[in-house]
């Protein structure tokens, strides 16, 4: 589905469908209850408190079969969106995006996720000495091979006693894929820029783990930017070469000189990378 007849649909999804009766709908105080859609359900998780920020995750199951979208979500797709507006004492909310996949779609690539993905949070209370009640409204999109909108609404309590172990040992788990910006054996940089063509092409070159499965995203600077995935061009050992077309800057914009974020994905492991290229 085109992403902009995909966002149009999510402006006009009413209440949620039910799914199947299969899932449990029962919650501890480490979770909400499950919200659920058609090939989905969204439930909160909490876990724990450090006396300053509370730990918490967005928790998304999916139907076999299907995914659903990163931030930047490929060439069809939309991402999640996220409302915490109704919540209650809370300053701020963090959100952290796991490593995500790319998958094959029609003529192009989608970037997501498939099977279960928990975005995880840090929620900053008003008042720490005060339990947080957090509301999520959520507007996403579940696909096979038509997209489906979907939504969500999910509330918990977040409170200072311990977390469910074996909720919060799942939601240290996404913790460990989220990228970071410095991680041991792990490195990207720019080789060079190739000018001979209508459009500049990028060569990247990647350390990464021995034997892993890698992949290499690229977000422009802002949202107009939608440029393609880096096409992996060989590898040798622990190096991985890419190269990236810079086909997909706004109308009028030089494509050089401007910051990109890639992501690295190494296994289980994930860097982010800030360049310039000129």
């Amino acid at each position: 589905m085109d992403r902009r007849a995909l966002i149009s649909a999510l402006a006009l999804v009413g209440a949620a469908a039910p799914a199947s009766a299969s899932r449990s709908m029962s919650a501890s105080p480490s979770t909400s209850p499950w919200s659920r859609d058609t090939k989905s359900a969204v439930r909160l998780v909490r876990g724990g408190f450090d006396q300053e920020v509370h730990r918490a995750g967005v928790e998304i199951t999916l139907d076999p079969g299907t995914k659903t979208y990163w931030r930047t979500p490929g060439d069809s797709g939309v991402p999640p969106a996220f409302d915490w507006s109704g919540s209650d004492n809370v300053a701020d909310v963090a959100l952290d995006w796991p490593a995500p996949l790319r998958f094959p779609d029609g003529n192009g690539f989608s970037i997501g996720y498939k099977t279960s993905v928990i975005f995880p949070l840090r929620v900053r209370p008003r008042d720490p000495s005060r339990p947080v009640r957090l509301a999520l409204k959520l507007d996403y999109a579940v696909c096979d091979q038509i997209c489906i909108p979907a939504k969500a609404t999910a509330t918990l309590a977040l409170v200072k006693g311990p977390a469910d172990p074996a909720v919060a040992a799942a939601l240290a788990g996404f913790v460990a894929r989220v990228p970071k910006t410095h991680a041991e054996g792990l490195a990207l940089a720019l080789d060079g820029v190739d000018r001979s063509g209508d459009h500049p092409v990028l060569l990247l070159r990647a350390l990464v783990d021995a034997d892993a499965a890698v992949d290499l995203f690229v977000e422009g600077p802002e949202s107009r930017w939608v440029l393609p995935l880096p096409e992996p061009t060989g590898s040798v050992g622990t190096e991985r070469r890419f190269r990236l077309v810079m086909d997909g800057a706004p109308r009028g914009t030089d494509p050089l000189g401007h910051e990109l974020t890639f992501t690295l994905v190494s296994g289980a492991r994930a860097l982010e990378a800030r360049l310039t290229p000129r």
